[in-house]
Order: structure tokens, then sequence, then C-alpha cells
């Protein structure tokens, strides 16, 4: 039978980058202590199988767990590979991994977690009459005991996959494992700040659970699991804020002034990116190129204008329109992997409808104002949370397509978390939907604020985001 901690540490990877994520999952489970100092790990053969993983991927992510420090392989009679890691080792590995990890990553994450412990708290509260609370109920207050970080994470883990389990659904409770085991070690640095106040919030689920209010246990796992890594995302904001290297504004005047110049920078390099995309596309319909020299020419241009707008842009470049050209195709140039590695960007254009997208300028009339999008994820393109920088293009009265320029939603919390870390706590730069963009609050990240939340506005030049000073937000 498979352990407890076998479950949370050696659970099968449904990563598509296995070799990095193996080492990674070991590594977790040493840092919070499922895997204790001086521990043997099981077999390498067997380790693989569980693991879903080659054996010669399981050795390389043992290698570089030695590498770390964090294990050490003995020959002989009594062999094998041991856990070797010291308080210090941990809390330095720790605050590696928690690195590791952007602003944006952990905003994905806490809104998965919250979405799947939401899941499980009302799929369990509608089979509430059929359920044996008991389990869940002890695992729910257990945590008040612990006192070490690795017992608190333990008793945390085991109350969210109970609460999976408690759902019914298999594949929701692997999915609770396997997050668990990535995430856990991040949440609980410090028990003793927030252990009571879990087992509090976790009574709370279980008790909607057993009145069967499946609406009031989603809301109350959801607001669990958020404030928790919200905890985690405060943490990597104060590593952000040691590692940077920005001037620092004297006064709050110098930080917003200085916010504003970075909007209009913003601006100023989409456009710039786009009237670099746009000569081109001018310069090929006059001189009626075929349709193949044209694409390869714009995406020539689409390379040289992301190379300018690094590392601001995260890409640029031109949506054919289907009335002028007889067809819809796109010529954009990317930088998924890093700013120096850039990338043609291929889509379905069947499953992207252009007609609606959220970049497109709404004016028909217009071909001078350059757009810019709320913020929003790319299905079908580029799969990120961005924000589009837009701008039609009319020859001759016909309008041939539209130029755009993406910046990554994360690349806009990095740029501007320097300077809104010398403005008060919940301060926030929010599109014209009001959501938040970019903020010097972890609870803030990917929220919104409302129109008639109480704070102090600024509207920032050239686009169409406003800074906001005191606020709630959700």
């Amino acid at each position: 039978m498979i352990t407890w901690k076998e479950q949370l540490a050696f659970a099968p990877l449904e990563a598509a980058d296995r070799g990095e994520e193996v080492g990674r999952r070991l590594r977790h489970a040493i840092e919070l202590g499922v895997l204790e100092d001086g521990s043997q790990l099981p077999s390498e053969s067997y380790l693989a199988s569980v693991m879903g993983v080659s054996t010669l991927t399981l050795r390389s992510a043992l290698a570089e767990l030695r590498g770390l420090g964090l294990v050490e392989t003995r020959r002989g009679k009594g062999g094998g590979s041991f856990v070797k890691a010291n308080t210090g080792d941990i809390t330095r590995m720790q605050r590696q991994s928690l690195a590791s990890y952007s602003l944006e990553d952990l905003r994905d994450l806490r809104e998965y977690r919250a979405f799947l412990a939401g899941a499980a708290a009302a799929a369990s509260a509608n089979q509430s009459h059929r359920l044996s609370m008991g389990r869940l109920a002890h695992t729910s207050v257990e945590i008040r005991a612990c006192e070490r970080p690795a017992d608190a994470i333990r008793s945390d883990s085991k109350f969210h996959i109970e609460l999976a389990a408690s759902s019914g659904s298999v594949r929701l409770t692997r999915q609770e494992i396997a997050l668990q085991a990535e995430v856990g070690p991040l949440v609980w640095a410090d028990p003793a700040d927030h252990r009571d106040a879990a087992a509090e919030e976790h009574a709370h689920i279980v008790e909607a659970i057993r009145a069967g209010d499946a609406a009031l246990a989603r809301e109350l796992a959801e607001e669990h699991v958020r404030g928790d890594m919200n905890l985690v995302i405060d943490q990597r904001m104060e590593l952000e804020g040691i590692s940077t290297g920005s001037p620092t504004p004297t006064t709050i005047d110098d930080a917003v002034a200085a916010i504003e110049s970075l909007a209009a920078t913003f601006h100023g390099t989409a456009a710039a990116s786009m009237r670099e995309v746009e000569k081109e596309v001018r310069a090929g319909i006059a001189s009626a190129a075929g349709k193949d020299q044209l694409d390869s020419d714009i995406y020539g241009a689409a390379r040289r204008a992301v190379a300018i707008g690094v590392p601001l842009l995260y890409g640029t470049g031109f949506v054919a329109d289907e009335s002028y050209f007889g067809e819809s195709w796109m010529a954009w140039c990317y930088t998924p992997v890093a700013p120096e590695s850039p990338q043609r960007l291929y889509i379905d254009i069947d499953l992207y409808d252009f007609a609606t997208a959220p970049w497109r300028p709404d004016d028909p009339g217009e071909d001078s104002h350059v757009h810019t999008s709320h913020a929003y994820v790319d299905a079908s393109g580029t799969n990120e949370n961005v924000v589009t920088f837009s701008k039609r293009v009319v020859i001759a009265g016909d309008y041939v397509g539209t130029l755009g320029a993406d910046v990554r939603v994360g690349q806009l919390q990095s740029a501007f978390e320097p300077l809104l870390g010398q403005l008060p706590p919940n301060t926030s730069i929010v599109d014209n939907h009001g959501t938040v963009i970019a903020t010097n609050t972890g609870r803030f990240l990917g929220g919104t604020i409302k129109a008639s939340d109480p704070v102090e506005r600024r509207a920032l030049p050239a686009v169409p985001w406003v800074l906001c000073m005191g606020g709630t937000g959700e």
C-alpha cells in the first residue's frame, strides 16, 4: 500500500517536461520535510515506475539533487540514495524555489488551486448526505497542533487532498495531490503565523459541506486557498523588491511621475514597432507582391520590430483582413522562450475569430489611432495573459488588416513593481475594465477595482490605464 508520504512526494507526473518536473517534485518534498533528513529513497526503478518517468530521467533528477547537496548516494551493502538536508539547506532552497516562480505563475497557480478547491467543496456538499464527515472534520483542525513547517504542510495537504477525495472524483484528487507537492512548501514557511486561522477556515468549509450548502462551501474554499497563495505572492514580491536595481524615487510625486513616464514608454514602444511593420505592409501592397512574398517581408519586419521593442514587448505583427486579401492570415513574431529568441507565431485560423478579438480596433473609419485592449488570455494565439496595442491599416480607403503589439501582463507587473513599491500599500494600475495589471500588494494581483471603490485615481498618459491608490479590491 502506498503511504501518505509516497502519495505526496511520488505522485505520477503529468507535466510535459517531466525531466525538469521530477527534480522539482523531489526537491519540494525534501523542503517541506515529507522526505526527512537521513531517510532513504525507494529504489530508482520503483521511483521511476510510480512517477511515470524513465529510469534515465529519474537518475538525472537525482544527480541534480546531489549537486544541490540535498541527496547523497552510498555504495555497497545498505547503500542507496539518502536525503541529506539541514534546516539551513531547506530554508535556502525554499527561497530559491519561490524565486523560480514569476508573479504571473503564482497568480495562475492561485486561481487554479482556488478552482479545484472550490469545485471539490461544492461537489462534496452536494453529496454530503452520503459522506462520512469524521475524517474530513478531523483533518480540518489537525493543523492547530503543528509546530514545524513540515508538519503544517503535511496537515494542510491532508485536508485539501481529503477534501478533493470527498468530491468522489479520482482525477480531481490526483490534480490536488500534484498541486500540493508543487506549492506546499511555499505556503508554510512559518506555520505559527497562520495555523490557527487555517484551522478555523478549514472548519468553516467542513460545516458548509455538512449543511449541504454547495455555494457557501465553494466560496469559503476559494477564499481560503486565495488567502494562502496571496501570502506566497507577497513573499515573492518582497524577493523581487530586494533584487531590483531600479532607482528609488524620493517622493510619492516622483514615483507617480516615473509611472506616468513608463506607461507612455510602453505605448510609444508599441507604436514604434507597429510603424516598422506598417511600412513593409504598405510597400508590399504598393509593389503588388504576391501573398507569400508579402507574408515573408512583413514577418521580417515583425522580427526587427520585436528586437527593437524587447524587453517591453512580447510580440508584434500584422493580421491580414479576408475582405481585402481573399483570406485571413497572420505574420506575427513573438518571444515565448526568451527576448533574444524570436519565433513565428502559428495559429489555427479556423479557431481564431479576428472579428471579435479583444484587440481589434473599434472605429472602422480610423487608421491612425492606437487602440489599447484590456488584459485578456490570448486563447488559440499566444495563450498568454496579454494587453495588445493595435492599429488599423487603411490604403486608398480600403481596410487591409490590423497591426498589433503584445505586452504580457507579467511584463507590466515586473516593470511597474519597483515604482509601485514606493507608493502606499494597496496601490495598483488597472486597465479600462478595472482589472489590475500591476500592483504592490499580492492579494490584488489579477483582481479588479470597481469604478465605485473609494480610491485616489490618476489617469496615465497615452493609455487607458488608471493608477489607483488605497483600494480594497476583490
